[in-house]
């Protein structure tokens, strides 16, 4: 019996069922590719233009070259497309794309800028900086490149992204492109990481600064980390030094009358007592002073140092989080009876002075008559530091005294703002703040102007401690908080992680003077310490001296990190 074959199709109609499926197949495949290009696009501008830092310190590593490793190079690129192209997909609903890619130019951008002109990382003591940093200074920063390149590479970018229309699916099936299209992503993204994993592997251990460059990655990271370590919970500070006690056989005739300046940016390189070539130093060299010509910085900006250097950690232990957490020296001073006055022409004490006495100067406190000579264009000069100081001495005539002074110095880039007209010495002097566009020579004629001016009030304070002799011996040290880079390898200012930072800014200027009574009193010659004025001192001294300076007993007290102990 024949069957019938009414009911079976067609072999051809098969056929033509498998291509259009094939065809429908296709068309899905294109639809859920439609519209990603400019998203595409826009992660590889982020990888690439936005993250030129990392790519430029990439290739500059001796072992990476481009014919050798250009694999290597490859999977480094698709991998940071990827990563921004996997964010920007997930997002890709209206409103929520455009909203994350313009926040992310907003962020990218200025970092960018500074990474790339200063030679900057934004790490947590930076974000510290720029958030505790005072309106003058940051305005400092506003310079005309910096505002051309907002607009070249935010501002108009942004709205280029704003104005563009885009179409969308309905919600369900765009979220479902969405998801599919971030997995495909993510498998390109991890065979690539597969393929290439010894090189990756290696690189990262070999150098692990790399990822410092990344943008906007180690930002975020710093920034939840100045979060974690500033303002979540905080607890009073440990007391520390309970035993101490003031030696009751000092054997001193005077009360003690100490002066610590914290100075600012003030690099050892740029100091004529350490025998740079320029006079920078010219009314230093007339005093009998001890400058110390290998000191060495525990941070490389004011946020991550000034703790430092009153803390009782060394520099290998320390960081600003531990050093909150107990009291410092000041504190420890205070608590013996020695009256503690910390006076501030900077940003702030950084959490130091938070239980002493303390004095930010203002414009409005100057005397009229000297307002116009002390300051200029909204800046104070450091000199104003000096003001008034015979009234706190008048008020506790009968203790012993520490007059803590934080100075402007020679904080950048304005460097032409932080000294009076008389000592603009060194010429041509650069007069903006685009320092990555000055020239060498004009550069650091600003910048030596400014280390002239610290010189000549440094020697006013020593006039001071001199006509207060007769009453109170003396004495006066003076440490930056950190160096500065002048361009050297192409970096500026400073803030660069210490393990990777150059000597300019951890190399710092640092002078001690005592009255003539402080030795006769301790049986100390300076001129026993000036012999040792080479031998290798750092932040970790000051809490140390301080304490010997007073005569203070305790257990945490370490002779060997005493500055007066050099001269044995």
């Amino acid at each position: 019996m024949l069957h019938s074959q009414k009911n079976q199709p067609h072999p051809d109609r098969l056929a033509g069922t498998d291509i259009e499926a094939e065809k429908n197949w296709r068309q899905r495949l294109f639809r859920l590719g439609a519209g990603r290009g400019p998203t595409l696009l826009l992660a590889l501008l982020f990888a690439t233009v936005y993250n030129f830092p990392f790519w430029r310190k990439l290739l500059r590593l001796p072992d990476i070259s481009l014919s050798a490793n250009a694999g290597f190079l490859a999977a480094t690129l698709v991998i940071l497309v990827g990563v921004f192209f996997f964010f920007l997909t997930l997002t890709a609903y209206p409103y929520l794309q455009k909203s994350l890619a313009v926040i992310l130019l907003l962020l990218m951008g200025p970092i960018l800028y500074f990474s790339s002109h200063y030679g900057v990382i934004i790490d947590h003591n930076m974000i510290s900086n720029l958030l505790e940093t005072d309106t003058r200074e940051a305005a400092e920063l506003l310079s005309p490149a910096f505002l051309g390149h907002l607009l070249l590479l935010v501002i108009l970018p942004a709205a280029l992204l704003i104005r563009r229309r885009q179409t969308w699916a309905p919600t369900l099936r765009q979220t479902g492109a969405n998801l599919l299209c971030a997995l495909l992503t993510l498998m390109v993204i991890g065979g690539t990481l597969f393929a290439a994993y010894d090189d990756f592997a290696l690189i990262g251990r070999s150098h692990r600064f790399l990822r410092l460059f990344l943008n906007p990655s180690y930002a975020l990271y710093s920034v939840e980390k100045y979060y974690r370590v500033n303002h979540l919970v905080k607890r009073p500070p440990q007391p520390l030094a309970e035993d101490a006690r003031i030696s009751p056989a000092s054997g001193r005739r005077k009360k003690l009358l100490g002066v610590f300046v914290v100075g600012e940016s003030a690099r050892a390189a740029n100091f004529s007592l350490n025998g740079y070539q320029r006079e920078t130093n010219p009314r230093l060299k007339q005093e009998n002073i001890i400058s110390f010509t290998q000191a060495y910085a525990c941070g490389t900006s004011t946020a991550e140092a000034l703790p430092g250097m009153f803390s009782h950690l060394p520099r290998k232990d320390y960081s600003v989080k531990k050093a909150a957490a107990y009291e410092n020296v000041l504190d420890i001073l205070q608590r013996l009876g020695v009256a503690v006055l910390w006076r501030d022409n900077n940003s702030s004490a950084k959490g130091v002075a938070e239980r002493i006495f303390y004095e930010k100067l203002s414009l409005r406190d100057l005397p009229k008559a000297r307002a116009a000579s002390l300051s200029q264009r909204g800046e104070i000069f450091d000199e104003a530091l000096l003001l008034n100081l015979d009234e706190f001495l008048a008020a506790h005539a009968d203790r012993d005294l520490l007059i803590v002074l934080h100075q402007k110095g020679s904080h950048g880039p304005a460097y032409h703002k932080r000294r009076p007209p008389a000592f603009a010495r060194f010429q041509p002097e650069y007069q903006g703040e685009d320092v990555h566009n000055a020239s060498r020579e004009e550069l650091i004629n600003a910048y030596d102007n400014t280390i002239l001016y610290t010189d000549f009030f440094l020697a006013r304070l020593l006039d001071w401690l001199k006509n207060n002799s007769a009453e109170r011996n003396s004495f006066m040290i003076y440490m930056s908080d950190h160096g500065e880079s002048l361009g050297e390898n192409g970096i500026y200012l400073h803030s660069l992680p210490w393990f990777m930072a150059p000597d300019e800014q951890i190399h710092i200027g640092a002078i001690a003077w005592f009255s003539p009574g402080f030795g006769e009193d301790r049986g100390f010659d300076p001129a026993a310490l000036r012999a040792r004025r080479d031998q290798a001192v750092s932040h970790d001294f000051i809490f140390h001296t301080l304490l010997g300076l007073y005569k203070v007993e305790s257990k945490i007290y370490n002779p060997e990190l005493d500055l007066l102990k050099l001269a044995e």
